[in-house]
Parts: C-alpha cells; structure tokens; sequence
C-alpha cells in the first residue's frame, strides 16, 4: 500500500458505516463525518427521520454483513433484534390472497433501526483505523484540474483530505450539486412518485394474538386499496404496529386513528390483533415521495476519487424493507473492487466501483418499479411501465403463489436474495403459463382468517 491511504465517507448511517468497514482493509485511515450527535446507545438519531418505522435486515443483508463484520447477527440477536422465517413465519394478504407460508432459508432479523444502527456502530468503531469525526460536509474538494476528489470541505472548519471519497449522506444527499460545482454534469434520475404513507407505534402483544406459527401478519396495500396494516416482531419482545399508505392517502397520527385506519385494510386480521395491543411508545408518522435512482455509473465524465453509495444512489419505498440490505450488499462489492488494488488512486477505480453496483441496483430497482407503477396516478419519470404481458405474468405469479409452496418460495426469494432469475426457472415458468391458460385464479382470497402452511 502506498502512503496517504487515506478514505472519507460522508455520513455515518448504515451504509456509511458498512462502506468503512469494507473500506477499512484498504486504507491507512478512514474517517467518517457526520453531522449528527451519534448516541452511546439504541436510540433514535435526528438525521433518520424513517428511524421509527418497520426495519428488517433480509437474508442477503445478513449474509453481506457477515462478510464485513463476522458475527454481526448473533449480535443483533443478543442485543435484541428477533429472528424469524420470513416466508414461513409472517402471514402476508395481498390483492391476491394470502400467499403461501413455507419453511425457508430466508431467516430475517426484525429489530427497530436505532438498535440495528447502534450494533453496527459499534462493531465498526472497534476497527483501529476508523474513526468519527462530527462536521456538516458543504462540499467536494478538488485537485487543480479538477479531475480528481482529494477531500471534502466541511461548514466552519478544515477541509478533510481523502484519497478516496464516499457519499453515503443519504437520499437528501448533495452530491449531484457538488460534482455540478466542479464543473461535471449531475447524473441522471428515475423517479417513480407514489406517495407513501407509514404510521408506527412499537406495542406488547398478548402471547395469544396471533395463531400458533405465525410470528407476524401484513396486509399490503394494492391498486384497488390503498390502505394497508401489519404487526410485526421487532426486538426485545415487541412488536410494531404500522399503517401503511400509498398514493397520498394521509396516514394517522394518534392511536384511536391509526386503528381505524388499519381496520379498513384488505385482511380485517391486522387490525383485530391491533386491538389486542398495548402501546408502549409513541405513534410516529412518516411520508414520502417514493422511489429515485441516481444514476452515477451512466457520467460520460466524472471525477477519479468519488463513489456514492447507499441511498445517496437509490431510495425506495421502505415497504419492501430491502433498503439496509442493499447497502449491504453494495459495500461487499466495494470490498470486493479494493481487495485487488493497491492504490486508492489507481485512475479509473472511482467508476469501476461504482458500475459494479448496477446490477444489483437495477434488480431491487426493478421489483419496486413492477409493483408501484401499477397504482393509477403513480408518476414515473425515466421509467419504462412493465409491458402487458410482463404485468399478466406478475398477476398470475402472485396467485400461484397462494397455492404453490415452490412457486412462494420463489417469488419470496427474489426479494430476500435479490434473485430475479429464480421467477424465470423452466418449472416456475411452465406452471405460471399453465395457470395463465387455463384462466385460474387464486383460492385463498378469505380475508378473515389465516391459513396453514402450504404444501
């Protein structure tokens, strides 16, 4: 390794944290900025205001994590956090039914985010060459031609020199604006508005309210209702209770409104189990626009030195819960690409970084974009709606899944392990375009009551 390795992340949340821990191998130094005051303990921080709402680190997430830090999850678990079968373990009513529960590999960690945040933290800080340093980041800084990041500036203190500059400030991130300030062009945008809605209060369940087997159960909204429910474990033996909303529909700000809301969901189950519910902390709303991609691997010219990440790079509707496991995901692959160089100024590494993020980027993408465009007023901007046929194949897969523990499985997965491939399998295939042609539909419609696994 060269001298003055040196590597700056802009933003101590998940991902921030997650990219110095891959970046830590590579570099002498790593210095993470963060504007916020990081709590010594699980408590909520200012700067994620989405903080308080459902959180679940996925099967690809653990297994990602797992590669940085070794053990993390036995820690989530021992600080808290509650481990289920996702697709075995949570009772899930869409628009076509209850979908098939059935023994799976795909294990989630279900914990509130400041537990989750507070575990990682501080599991990173015990690496030697991390370190957090509290500043407001105004800007990049630049070389004298300004094709290369060697720092950033930060509000009423000295410039921070880097060799390598991460953005993982999140998606109120500034970036665009700074690399427009050294003369580059801001990358490009997709956006799909569908105004979403989350209210969430954690709760104690009495040890009968939900049937034996089931951990949790949700009922999502869909186009032809836009208000849905859940109640879900968390950690330390609660649960959260949640409205979930989209296209505008405001969600409730008090308890009495909040089960009225989630009465008026697909599955009446979610609000009887509400019902059942003591509170034990505050009702928290939260909104926002939707998903958006920055498209940073498509500049024709950008700077060497600077790579975001996180949701600095794509935020989505934290319905699908995929967000902590993408990034993830994203910093194994930043491992991965410094793991072969010897330079953090090796020319080109920037770009290459952050191109091998694309893949796995346009997968989780892509699911959000064929569930939340089918929502009439949904706004897409840069964004191609699934085909006709694209969309009839997604309906008939979601009603197979009702009855079809292989075909559950499959569609679970792909959301668990970001896998879009396994939906394309020879026999997933050839049962969806049997059920297709022979005009079937999903049997498991009943709303009122849970039923077994399937077989």
């Amino acid at each position: 390794m060269g001298t003055s390795q040196t590597t700056v992340i802009v933003g101590g949340s998940i991902a921030g944290l997650l990219a110095a821990a891959a970046a830590s191998p590579a570099s002498e130094a790593v210095t993470i900025v963060e504007r916020d005051d990081l709590p010594a303990g699980p408590e909520h921080r200012r700067g994620v205001p989405q903080g308080t709402q459902v959180h679940a680190l996925l099967a690809v997430g653990q297994q990602n994590m797992e590669r940085l830090l070794p053990g993390i999850v036995a820690e989530l678990q021992e600080a808290g956090g509650t481990l289920v079968d996702g697709p075995g373990d949570l009772a899930v009513y869409t628009a076509s039914g209850w979908t098939g529960r059935a023994p799976s590999d795909a294990k989630v960690v279900c914990a509130r985010r400041p537990l989750i945040e507070w575990v990682i933290r501080k599991r990173v800080l015990t690496l030697p060459n991390v370190t957090v340093l509290k500043g407001n980041v105004t800007g990049l800084v630049a070389n004298e031609d300004r094709t290369r990041v060697v720092g950033v500036s930060l509000r009423g203190a000295d410039d921070v020199p880097a060799d390598l500059v991460i953005d993982a400030s999140g998606r109120s991130s500034k970036a665009p604006t700074w690399i427009s300030d050294l003369g580059y062009d801001a990358p490009g945008e997709q956006e799909l508005r569908s105004y979403v809605g989350y209210t969430t209060v954690p709760v104690r369940l009495p040890e009968d309210a939900l049937p034996t087997g089931v951990a949790g159960v949700l009922s999502h909204p869909h186009p032809r209702n836009l208000r849905g429910g859940s109640v879900v474990p968390c950690d330390n033996g609660l649960h959260l209770v949640s409205a979930l909303s989209m296209m505008n529909v405001d969600p409730p700000r008090d308890m009495p409104s909040l089960l009225e809301f989630v009465d008026r969901a697909a599955s009446p189950v979610v609000g009887q189990v509400a019902r059942t519910a003591e509170p034990v902390g505050d009702v928290v709303a939260y909104r926002m626009p939707g998903s958006r991609r920055r498209l940073w691997e498509r500049l024709e010219r950008r700077p060497e030195g600077f790579v975001a990440i996180g949701d600095a790079v794509m935020s989505f509707n934290p319905l699908y819960g995929q967000g902590m496991s993408l990034a993830a995901v994203e910093a194994v692959l930043l491992a991965d690409t410094l793991a072969d160089v010897s330079d953090l100024r090796e020319p080109g590494l920037a770009g290459r970084i952050q191109g091998n993020f694309t893949a796995t980027i346009e997968t989780v993408f892509g699911i959000v974009v064929g569930t939340d465009s089918a929502y009439e007023g949904a706004e897409l901007d840069g964004i191609e709606p699934p085909s006709a046929d694209a969309a009839a194949f997604k309906k008939a897969l979601s009603e197979l899944a009702t009855e079809d523990a292989e075909v559950s499985l499959a569609v679970k997965y792909v959301g668990h392990y970001f896998k879009p491939e396994l939906l394309t399998a020879p026999a997933i295939r050839e049962k969806v375009e049997r059920w297709i042609t022979e005009g079937r539909t999903s049997s498991k419609l009943d709303p009122t009551t849970i039923p077994g696994p399937v077989g």
